[in-house]
């Protein structure tokens, strides 16, 4: 068995660098170095052993002496020799110390190094010998003799790693056994970083390490590791990727399997759902060192994890308590995708490293969206939502899980088509860059496919009629979607129905069909409580001017007079920003009456922190809050009022309308006690409930629009948007029948479309038609039922007779062969059915 072994075990390197860093040592500590070659790199060896000198395997055939350097500790008392004897003469072999320490503190440590030049001792027999240091006073503790023995730690195969995911994105690295493994091997076109420190052990415990010299960030790859396809690797899943501005949900799906969910920067367990929700956030510790790793190359540039976080170790970063808590929140980067509405404002915004503050990297517009033809280049505007990105490609596609190539991309439901495709498109180009350059080769994107996934409020309508056990009946069932999150309430009115026809071919069998999403750009969570902060801070003015406090301002607030100076935009106006926000949010969640400290430390203008006495107001925030709620609730009943006109069915429009309330506000109880309050009676409120610590396996609400996106692309439901812009039909249109109103229109018939009424009997056809109040039977000469006479012609007799609804209150006649339609020059009649007038409109 041999002496020494080897790890790459993290856990195990951790502790080797803590044990050579020879912190807490003393005697008899020895410390043994000397460089070599491993992997055909070179190394460095470390070694710290109690008494004993270990020295490295003589190379037969390449050198005929290993120089070593050995330290010992001496506590500050001065050494004479290192000698070979039994006794200190001036006969003995021995070796003089250096008059330099290259390994520890001259203070505690002397070094003696041993070469060709200096050793008395051949390097073969070295080992049979036992040296002694001789000293006077406190070092005569070094005259017994010293244990030699041979370093035997020999690297294998298995001490090969890819320690690229570990450096840049702090992942697991890839293990040696894959990558010399035949049937895994390594990414064509991949980057490669080998180890670059590895554990000693001495018979299970860690006596030193291996530490790699020169530069690592172009490691040739060892003729060990095989090669592998990218291709063989791609997995047939999709990647729904759901973009808030508070949080952003990564979840993926294959066919047949479950929702995996991908959290983005944490190595922590998962203690609830909502951990599987990762905050839209990037920080930035050297913003030099990221912006040019990233601007060096296209393909996995080497942004190393500490420089930069992403998603939950950004919001950690920037929360964690500390001295410097300020410098961390200016470094850091939240609501990351709202960055897209300061580039379409032209509003100036800087962004700043924790240790180097003075770096000056502007937020420009970002590269254009085609990339096809352009590339990618070190002259694109540096993009954090396309960084982003990168770090979600680079958790999705790594060697242990396989690569993901299909990724839909929902979005705020209020966004612009312009600013929907600009994040599109930086999603495209980071999850790009994640990728190998074996499977997309540059300007090569024909694999790639990152679709833009619909509005957040239609997948969220998807998977709540799941949650809520909502199901298509005859006519289908009317719903409104209500998404207030933390940017924008998204509101999308609709049908849930049976697929048709040319739909169930496709393997559809419920569709989601949708009038034109619409959004209250104000009514989101982060956005009122940005106000919020903004009222106090005003309410503050006497303490925030004397401290000369920054402070960013809320595009829906006025500037306060006299303190434009303080509010102009800067990082460190946003530091103060959030951790005020930070402060309030409990009276947005809990209420006017949920505790918030009074004072907070804030930074000044001058870049130092001071505390600054608050004036909350919890009456004047609580009515202000109130107030906006209500406004938020008048909007939604107007358009709900306008969207039921088009979805709803007569007598009563509201009759079976669902609404789904989602997002973070639609959580909150004010609101919806608010909401509820101006619905009319008949109306169905599903609001969901946030999963406890308890049920792990329920998704929040975020989650669930990650799940809709995912259902729209495997399951058998689908969305459309409703082609269909008129108000719903309001009548009910026929003739008379053994003395009875036979309907042949009525509020559920699709526009359009011709339906057969009988036969044409004579030149002038009697039209009956009434408003449809009423679903039962109707004779025919209730005082409810109205006439219209058409005079269709003599050449209209013997033909079928065919009616449509053109319009909410409009119908057309006309006649045609049996079992089809009217021609396209045929006799028509427009019968307006709220007058009962009627006239000759074809033929």
């Amino acid at each position: 068995m041999p002496v020494y072994e080897l790890s790459v075990d993290g856990a195990l390197v951790r502790e080797a660098e803590k044990i050579v860093s020879l912190e807490g040592r003393a005697f008899p500590t020895l410390v043994m170095r000397w460089e070599s070659r491993l992997f055909d790199q070179p190394w460095l060896t470390t070694l710290v052993l109690d008494y004993v000198i270990a020295l490295p395997p003589l190379i037969v055939g390449q050198a005929t002496f290993n120089e070593v350097r050995i330290a010992a500790f001496t506590g500050g008392a001065g050494t004479k020799f290192m000698y070979f004897g039994t006794e200190m003469s001036a006969s003995v072999p021995r070796i003089a110390p250096e008059m330099e320490n290259t390994i520890a503190p001259t203070a505690l440590y002397q070094e003696f190094r041993l070469d060709e030049q200096s050793c008395p001792i051949p390097y073969l027999k070295l080992i049979q010998v036992s040296p002694r240091i001789y000293g006077e006073g406190l070092q005569n503790y070094y005259s017994p003799p010293i244990k030699v023995e041979r370093y035997d730690g020999v690297a294998s195969p298995e001490h090969i790693a890819d320690f690229f995911p570990k450096v840049v994105a702090n992942l697991d690295p890839v293990k040696g056994t894959t990558l010399v493994d035949p049937a895994q091997g390594f990414w064509t076109g991949a980057r490669f970083l080998g180890a670059t420190s590895i554990a000693i052990l001495r018979q299970g415990r860690v006596v030193g390490l291996h530490r790699r010299t020169g530069k690592t960030d172009k490691d040739p790859i060892p003729p060990e590791v095989k090669r592998r396809d990218p291709r063989l690797d791609v997995r047939g899943d999709w990647v729904a990727v759901d973009v808030g501005a508070a949080s952003t949900v990564v979840a993926v799906r294959s066919e047949r399997g479950g929702a995996e969910f991908v959290r983005i920067g944490t190595d922590a367990p998962l203690r609830v759902s909502a951990d599987n929700e990762n905050p839209s956030e990037v920080a930035f510790e050297a913003l030099a060192r990221t912006t040019k790793a990233w601007r060096d190359r296209v393909i996995l540039p080497m942004t190393r994890w500490g420089d930069v976080l992403v998603g939950h170790a950004a919001r950690d970063m920037r929360l964690r308590p500390g001295a410097d808590v300020h410098e961390r929140a200016a470094a850091s980067l939240p609501a990351l995708p709202l960055l897209r509405e300061r580039t379409e404002r032209g509003e100036p915004f800087r962004l700043r490293g924790r240790s180097d503050p003075d770096t000056t990297e502007a937020l420009k517009k970002p590269a254009p969206p085609i990339i096809d033809e352009e590339g990618i280049g070190a002259h694109d505007p540096f993009d954090p939502i396309e960084l982003y990105a990168y770090y979600v490609g680079l958790h999705l596609n790594q060697r242990s899980r396989g690569l993901s190539t299909r990724y839909a991309i929902t979005m705020p439901t209020g966004w612009s088509p312009e600013r929907r495709e600009s994040v599109l498109v930086a999603f495209r180009r980071g999850l790009f860059r994640s990728l190998p350059a074996g499977l997309c080769e540059y300007h090569d994107l024909d694999g790639l496919q990152v679709v833009d996934g619909g509005p957040s409020a239609i997948a969220y309508a998807v998977q709540a009629f799941r949650m809520f056990g909502i199901q298509p009946r005859d006519g289908g069932v009317p719903f409104c979607v209500i998404d207030a999150g933390a940017s924008e309430a998204g509101l999308a009115f609709g049908i849930l129905r049976s697929a048709k026809a040319h739909e169930a071919a496709q393997g559809l069998e419920r569709m989601v069909e949708y009038l034109d999403p619409t959004a209250i750009p104000w009514l989101g969570g982060e956005r009122l409580l940005h106000r919020i902060a903004y009222k106090v801070y005003s309410s503050s003015q006497a303490a925030m001017r004397d401290r000369r406090i920054p402070f960013e301002r809320p595009p829906e607030e006025e500037p306060i007079d006299g303190a434009e100076d303080l509010l102009a935009s800067s990082p460190d106006g946003r530091a103060n920003a959030w951790a005020l926000k930070e402060l309030l949010r409990p009276l947005l969640e809990g209420g006017p009456s949920a505790t918030v400290a009074e004072r907070l430390s804030l930074v000044g203008l001058d870049g130092e922190p001071v505390v600054v006495p608050l004036s909350i107001d919890r009456g004047a925030l609580g009515g202000a809050i109130d107030a906006w709620f209500r406004d938020g609730v008048e909007v939604v009943r107007r358009l709900l009022e306008g969207a039921v006109a088009k979805i709803g069915r007569e007598p009563d429009p509201y009759q079976g309308l669902r609404i789904l309330l989602g997002g973070r506000l639609g959580m909150n109880q004010r609101f919806a006690e608010l909401l509820a309050g101006v619905l009319p009676a008949g109306v169905q409120v599903h609001r969901f409930k946030e999963p406890d610590k308890a049920n792990l396996g329920a998704p929040t609400v975020k989650m669930a629009v990650a799940l809709g996106a995912l259902s729209l692309r495997f399951d058998r439901i689908g969305a459309t948007l409703r082609a269909e812009k008129r108000d719903a039909f309001r009548y009910r249109v026929g003739r008379a029948r053994h003395g009875q109103l036979a309907d042949v229109l009525d509020p559920s018939v699709d526009y359009d479309v011709w339906r057969e009424v009988g036969a044409c009997l004579k030149p002038e056809v009697e039209l009956l038609f009434m408003a449809a109040d009423d679903e039962g039977e109707v004779a025919a000469d209730d005082p409810r039922v109205r006439r219209a006479v058409c005079a269709l012609g003599r050449g209209a007799v013997g033909q079928r007779l065919y009616v449509r609804a053109v319009g909410p209150a409009r119908a057309e006649i006309s006649v045609g062969p049996p079992g089809g339609e009217p021609a396209s020059g045929a006799v028509c009649w427009t019968v307006h059915l709220e007058s009962g007038a009627a006239e000759k409109t074809g033929g």
